[in-house]
């Protein structure tokens, strides 16, 4: 075959094809044949390229390589059976490192199936390919080189962007978690046991921060306030307005020879005016329930602030929902909320739950006051004693499917009237 050199105009159409103006593409050759491979010379004719013989080992100094455009690797040389293999072992280890320097090879071998895992970027030919079939090659891989550069490029600028995303994330996990611990700061580190009352909670947030908040606190020598916020969704935002409840609850009126208790209808409309005063976004609003015990008189006074109404369980397993008038808090500043009053007996139950442990708790809710559908298990649990029922509780919110990634935050404060508790038994104040 022919191989005249190409005509000048025909040299600078490839050149401006295969190659930035004034740059010609570079070739580096590894040439494993008992003689130098036509193609070579071929090559070394043409205008476009230059040719030049590399020695790859793991330890070159692979700065060299970075004038590379593609390698054109000739196995053709007749070894023993034993120095073949060594020769294919050879040749994988040098394309290995070609990429991972993201260098193209043109392989010419009669043994192409030693190279099929070097599927990217690797094209086999036989030995005795025309050399205009081997240039074709050569220039294929040569033309997508700058494409490769480029891809490189970015590849390494989205490897420092993700090193750079992966600190910040870091650091936003790192404060989510001291806002964790800082929100159950704002928890009761140990429930207050009033003679003969006794209180229980469970506190599962769906994710670092809480939309959920509960407290039980004293008011005075015969009555102790108790209440469950629930903020719209969860996370951050969320967490920050049951910090905000935290603060902004005020269950006393201070006077000049003393204090009044504030009613919970005067509680939950003092709170509704500071959050509407606040001027939430219009999707930032907060349920909540609001409870005073009368430790003396055995009774409850309460009201609701568009919360799921508590379950009231008798000792004989009987069931009701304590009912209240009155909307979310934080929407409408001159909303009314009612004030109901329960009379509390032995063996009573009143479970407080925000919306989360809806689903665990109830199959289907038909409008108020009707009863909604308890799930089996759950409705089995209501008698349990209360370090049962919370254990058990717990097991089945961590058997519930999706457990792992819960969609919404879940609390749950439960008061017990244990008349028959041993009197010489210790009762935790606040």
């Amino acid at each position: 075959m022919n191989h005249e050199a190409a005509p000048s105009h025909v040299s600078a159409q490839n050149r401006s094809r295969f190659a930035t103006p004034g740059e010609t593409v570079a070739i580096g050759v590894i040439d494993y044949g008992a003689r130098p491979h036509e193609a070579i010379a071929h090559l070394n004719e043409a205008g476009w390229c230059e040719c030049d013989k590399v020695n790859i080992t793991a330890d070159n100094d692979f700065g060299r390589l970075r004038s590379v455009d593609v390698i054109l690797l000739v196995d053709g040389k007749p070894l023993t059976e034993l120095e073949d293999r060594n020769q294919c072992r050879a040749i994988q280890d040098t394309l290995e490192l070609l990429r991972k320097r993201r260098i193209g090879s043109v392989i010419l071998t009669e043994r192409a199936w030693q190279y099929a895992k070097f599927d990217a970027g690797v094209v086999c030919m036989p030995v005795g390919s025309t050399t205009d079939a081997i240039e074709g090659a050569v220039r294929a891989i040569a033309h997508v080189r700058p494409l490769i550069r480029q891809i490189d490029k970015q590849y390494l600028s989205m490897q420092r962007l993700g090193r750079t995303l992966q600190r910040r994330f870091e650091e936003t996990d790192r404060e989510l978690q001291l806002a964790s611990r800082l929100q159950r700061d704002f928890l009761p580190k140990n429930l207050p046991q009033p003679d003969p009352f006794r209180f229980s909670s469970i506190f599962r947030p769906c994710s670092w921060v809480s939309g959920d908040i509960f407290d039980v606190f004293r008011l005075d020598e015969d009555h102790w306030g108790f209440y469950l916020a629930d903020a719209v969704g969860h996370g951050v935002a969320a967490g920050l307005l049951t910090m905000y409840i935290k603060h902004a609850i005020r269950p006393k009126r201070i006077l000049r020879n003393g204090y009044e208790l504030l009613s919970p209808a005067e509680v939950l409309g003092h709170l509704n005016e500071l959050l509407t005063a606040q001027r939430l976004p219009d999707s930032q609003f907060i349920t909540g329930w609001y409870g005073i015990l009368d430790v003396k008189s055995k009774s409850l006074e309460y009201a609701v602030a568009g919360h799921p109404p508590p379950l009231l369980i008798s000792s004989d397993g009987s069931l009701r929902e304590l009912h209240g008038e009155g909307c979310v808090l934080g929407i409408n500043p001159v909303e009314q909320y009612s004030n109901e009053t329960a009379k509390l007996e032995p063996g009573d139950r009143l479970i407080l739950y925000s919306d989360g442990l809806e689903p665990t708790l109830i199959t289907h809710r038909p409008p108020l006051p009707i009863l909604p559908e308890f799930e089996p298990a759950a409705s089995d649990l209501f008698q349990l004693p209360a370090d049962s029922f919370i254990t058990e509780m717990r097991s089945l919110l961590d058997n519930a499917p999706g457990s792992l990634a819960q969609d919404d935050d879940v609390s749950l404060l439960m008061l017990d009237y244990d008349a028959y508790r041993p009197q010489d038994e210790p009762i935790a104040g606040r």
